[in-house]
């Protein structure tokens, strides 16, 4: 019993919550439009803390989990593809179960999924940050910045 729970506390499982964000938007930089285009994956991060204790004793077993945004951006001028990019957002949720983490998938799924406006802030606070990032990228080649 206790190599089993040796390896089930070692264990982090990583997976992605079926929702897809996505956020679009435009900008004007040397002369042209450039549309950015971000799209958002939730990925859930379970940890197996604590140990079962014997009858009568308060148990410490605890499923701490992590929500992690991974977001790629695409920019695009007229039909050509100027730029990609992968960014990543750790620990966007985060938060605590009593129990076996199994026993408390769908409970953490509930819970980001209603916290689903939260999220979409953090892709949008990405996407404005990334917006100096994207100029920088989309400079036309012999230009210097702030000219």
């Amino acid at each position: 019993m206790s190599i089993v729970l040796a390896i089930g506390l070692a264990l982090a499982a990583a997976e992605p919550v079926h929702s897809t964000l996505e956020h679009r938007t435009s900008l004007h930089h040397a002369g042209e439009r450039i549309d950015a285009h971000y799209r958002g994956r939730v990925v859930l991060v379970r940890r197996q803390v604590g140990a079962v204790a014997k009858p009568g004793v308060p148990s410490t077993l605890r499923c701490s989990w992590r929500a992690h945004l991974h977001i790629e951006r695409e920019a695009r001028s007229g039909r050509a593809l100027r730029s990609s990019r992968s960014i990543e957002r750790k620990a966007v949720l985060e938060g605590s179960r009593p129990g076996w983490c199994g026993a408390s998938e769908n409970a953490v799924a509930e819970e980001v999924a209603r916290r689903g406006a939260e999220i979409h802030s953090h892709l949008l606070a990405v996407a404005n940050e990334d917006q100096a990032v994207l100029k920088a990228e989309i400079e036309p080649k012999g230009r210097s910045r702030g000219k």
